[in-house]
């Protein structure tokens, strides 16, 4: 999957600037309306000291704020450079996914023969620190690092389960498995194993057992009513997390918990309409963003069997983005919006 964002004529001069100046270290580089933008350069801190030069990266690192960073390496009297993509874990979703689809775009429009390498990194330590880029130099170079231990012995099952997590969440939004998403692999269809065993959610669209309370309380949403499913990681089984009725669309947000996902069905007041909100915050663990991104399907062929019509969708990573207005716009979109299709996203809060 692309994002559709090019490279902005602006970024295309910006980088030839910057692969012909060996003073300059670093070219960031962000996603401003539909282009890929240069941010200001950062320049080596010490006469081409790639590792000292590091710690001015901060500047630019901002912990929700996902960024590309085009780094130039020092080597023997000449240059390589390396596509880093920033994407910080608890960055909302949307737009981890832009900068996660749209990463391919950049290096290919850039030219890919003009970088040695692509890394993705979603910590601060993962860029700033000297050890973690000798560990990729030494796993590059088919060394092991200090104490005889290879990086990808130590960081490989942490990165397979976060890729993991991020095709899943994809996979949440679109629908598709099965299609490129832009960092690298696409999803395997069918229930393969996941990266936490047999019997972990593992497959795309997986099914889960459901427990009876869950079953009758979505059989019985009336409009106003709110039910919500939430998952057992114990024993991976769909249960009742609530139910209630008289619920005004303005206080649907202060019946989701802000720090753990949820399937929630609403059933907009004086209306037919069944809203399913799914909401994954992004302090989530990464087995719990696995097996909601993954069962999400499940939840929706659960409340279709217990006579619920599913009319509309929204994905959000925080409560604060189901508002009232916003659900008021699913049941009544303004008629210059057209038709609405698959997940909604929601405005950010404030807009």
């Amino acid at each position: 999957m692309q994002s559709g964002i090019q490279v902005s004529p602006d970024l295309h001069d910006a980088f030839t600037s910057f692969s012909s100046d060996p003073s300059i270290f670093c070219l960031p580089v962000t996603i401003s309306g539909e282009s890929l933008t240069p941010l200001p350069t950062i320049s080596f801190s010490a006469s081409d000291d790639f590792y000292q030069s590091l710690p001015q990266l901060s500047s630019v690192l901002q912990p929700k704020t996902p960024i590309y960073l085009l780094l130039r390496r020092p080597q023997s009297g000449s240059s390589t450079f390396s596509a880093l993509t920033y994407i910080p874990s608890n960055a909302p979703v949307r737009s981890k996914t832009l900068f996660a689809s749209t990463r391919a775009t950049l290096v290919r429009e850039l030219g890919s023969e003009k970088f040695d390498g692509t890394i993705f990194a979603t910590e601060e330590n993962e860029i700033l620190g000297e050890a973690a880029w000798r560990e990729r130099d030494a796993e590059k170079n088919g060394s092991v690092g200090p104490g005889g231990v290879r990086r990808e012995d130590i960081m490989g099952e942490k990165e397979r389960e976060l890729e993991y997590v991020r095709r899943a969440e994809e996979e949440a939004r679109i629908g598709t498995p099965g299609r490129d998403i832009g960092i690298g692999g696409s999803f395997a269809r069918g229930g393969g194993r996941g990266p936490f065993g047999s019997g972990s959610g593992a497959g795309i669209g997986i099914q889960m057992p459901v427990e009876e309370d869950a079953k009758a309380a979505l059989s019985g949403l009336q409009a106003g009513g709110l039910v919500q499913l939430a998952i057992d990681i114990p024993t991976e089984t769909l249960k009742l997390a609530a139910s209630e009725s008289g619920i005004d669309a303005d206080s649907v947000q202060s019946h989701i918990p802000p720090s753990a996902p949820r399937y929630t069905f609403y059933h907009y007041p004086d209306s037919d309409v069944v809203i399913f909100i799914y909401t994954c915050p992004s302090g989530s663990s990464i087995k719990e963003r696995m097996l909601y991104a993954s069962s999400r399907n499940n939840a929706l062929g659960v409340s279709e069997e217990q006579g619920l019509k599913i009319l509309k969708k929204i994905e959000a990573s925080s409560p604060d983005e189901i508002s009232g207005e916003r659900l008021q716009e699913e049941v009544s979109p303004s008629q210059d919006q057209g038709p609405r299709r698959g997940f909604a996203r929601p405005k950010r809060p404030g807009r």
